[in-house]
């Protein structure tokens, strides 16, 4: 899952050079895609966003971004979207008195989202524009 934002974050070193530097990747005509790291998750993996930002009255808002907590490199997981335009914050996964609550619908469904959005990644050409930024 998410095998284009994979493929960007090893073009630029993989995740231990994320937690240094946030990857910043433009295509014209689109939004630019950011992916950083933001921390450790609920299940004590890797958490990053992975988002698109425009600017609005100053203001960036998300849309979207997703953060997704990294298990291992097969298994990346969901925790929270966020579309600030329409104000959605949902957390699907967190940590309640230090007990993790899941909330498997959510989940699901951004799971789904996640097969999507990154089919439409790859399809937008960001994958060749980090590839050309990476190497240049």
């Amino acid at each position: 899952m998410m095998e284009s934002i994979r493929e960007i974050i090893a073009l630029f070193g993989g995740v231990d050079l994320l937690r240094k530097a946030a990857i910043r990747v433009e295509v014209e005509g689109f939004m630019p895609l950011c992916i950083e790291y933001v921390g450790v998750g609920p299940r004590g993996g890797t958490l990053i966003s992975v988002a698109h930002y425009y600017l609005q009255q100053g203001d960036l808002m998300a849309d979207p971004d997703l953060t997704i907590e990294v298990l291992t490199e097969g298994d990346w997981s969901p925790v929270a979207y966020q579309q600030d335009n329409l104000g959605i914050y949902q957390e699907a996964v967190s940590l309640d008195g230090g007990k993790m609550v899941e909330r498997r619908r959510l989940v699901n469904d951004l799971l789904a989202f996640m097969r999507v959005w990154d089919e439409n990644i790859k399809e937008q050409g960001f994958i060749e524009a980090a590839r050309r930024q990476a190497q240049g």
